[in-house]
């Protein structure tokens, strides 16, 4: 039974290890937004963008680097110019796109912005998909928007508009907002240093960020927490004398109005239900969601969406492999059938489960029975009572009746051998002329 349900067991285990490593290594491969040489002008690593900033200084634009939205806006200072953002999840977004602190013709460019940033945002755009790689695809469409004539890498996450300009397959995205110019690129990869010499990906990279004479490069590595709301709670304010046509005015037992002092008592006022003495709203935040756990984002969505199924196939095996519950029971034949039939039958069925331990304990009962019979034993009786009955060694009798399980049909041939000679030797009547 073990040979068996490991039989079962292993193909599924195997494709879950090759799809499970799969994953994990996909995983390690992708950039970490959180690593400070991701797309840092300032990095020369393999995911830094240092050849990028030096191709844009080449062509005379300033590459201003940044580490906060609050330094993006004091360095626009009324001026617009190019804002290249390439971790837009990190990034607080709605001070940044606010019309009130962007100067009008300012160039906004975002790397790879998923759905809910863009229907947070209320861009007039959405992500049809994303690919397990960035795909390199035509620019498909003219404008400055493309940037290159040849393919580029850029086509990861897959956007749809219906207002907007889309390129290279839908792996760029152009719309103007507000006042300003957005643009999205759907992958990393032309603004890497070890892919941008990929394709036409240099030529699509500089030529999204060089439409400004200065680029102000948002380097954030971690996500920011939105600035605090400003909050002005009035005190309040207790006349000498109570107002009677106050709500929170009444007398004492004579008439008179109370002293106000502390709330409750005639004459006081009531504070407001839910409030509290010290001052504090009593309100709770929200917890952190499940789509914002560690656990969450350490794996990508496929991963999730894999065990989910992997999980749902192991269910539907194991419904199906319950349709019959315990271990096999002996039922009556629907019709006679020869008895040489049945036991090549039941032989098959024993090979082909490769169940040659249940095959010799069925073939070692039947000797036991035969043998105790012969002896006048019980059928219970020992491998010692039954070789001290028979004359024979006891070691012997026992390793025969009562050995380990055979591993190899050869093994089994050789136990069964062994088994009818020894009933053979226990239970054969004497020749003629042979004294027993």
């Amino acid at each position: 039974m073990k040979t068996r349900r490991m039989r079962v067991v292993l193909p599924f285990l195997v494709l879950l290890a090759l799809v499970g490593g799969t994953l994990v290594v996909h995983a390690v491969e992708q950039p970490d937004l959180g690593d400070p040489a991701y797309l840092s002008p300032v990095s020369s690593a393999d995911i830094g963008s240092s050849s990028l900033a030096a191709m844009l200084a080449q062509r005379g634009v300033e590459v201003d680097r940044r580490t906060s939205t609050e330094a993006v806006l004091a360095a626009l200072d009324g001026t617009p110019a190019t804002v290249f953002v390439p971790a837009p999840s990190y990034a607080y977004l709605s001070t940044l796109t606010s019309s009130t602190s962007v100067p009008p013709g300012t160039r906004l460019v975002l790397v790879a912005p998923d759905g809910d940033i863009l229907e947070a945002r209320g861009w007039p755009g959405s992500v049809r998909r994303t690919r397990w790689a960035a795909a390199a695809t035509d620019p498909a469409c003219a404008g400055p928007v493309a940037g290159a004539e040849g393919r580029a890498a850029v086509l990861r996450r897959q956007y749809a508009t219906e207002s907007g300009t889309l390129c290279y397959d839908g792996g760029v995205l152009r719309f103007d907002r507000d006042g300003y110019d957005v643009t999205l690129a759907g992958a990393a990869d032309p603004f890497r240093n070890d892919r941008i010499g990929e394709h036409d990906n240099a030529a699509l990279a500089v030529g999204l960020l060089s439409q400004d004479p200065r680029v102000i490069w948002l380097d954030l590595h971690e996500r920011e927490r939105p600035p605090p709301e400003p909050t002005f709670t009035p005190e309040p304010e207790f006349s000498a004398e109570p107002d009677p046509s106050a709500d929170n005015y009444f007398p004492d037992e004579n008439g008179e109005p109370g002293d106000p002092g502390q709330p409750g008592e005639p004459g006081r006022p009531i504070p407001n239900e839910g409030s509290d003495p010290s001052g504090s709203s009593g309100s709770s935040g929200q917890g952190e969601s499940l789509q914002d756990s560690a656990l969450a984002q350490a794996f990508p969505a496929p991963f999730w969406a894999t065990v989910l199924l992997v999980l749902l196939v192991a269910i539907a095996f194991a419904v199906a492999a319950a349709r019959r519950l315990g271990t096999p029971v002996t039922e009556p034949l629907p019709s006679r059938v020869p008895a040489h039939e049945t036991m090549l039958g039941h032989g098959r069925l024993y090979a082909r489960a490769r169940a040659r331990g249940q095959s010799l304990e069925i073939l070692r009962d039947a000797a036991r029975h035969r043998i105790t019979e012969h002896l006048g034993l019980p059928a219970d009786a020992t491998a010692e009572r039954i070789a001290a009955s028979a004359g024979m060694p006891a070691e012997y009798v026992r390793a025969v009746l009562e050995g380990d399980p055979p591993e190899s049909d050869e093994d089994l041939v050789t136990a069964a051998r062994f088994l009818r000679d020894l009933e053979h030797d226990i239970t054969r009547s004497p020749f003629e002329g042979e004294t027993p």
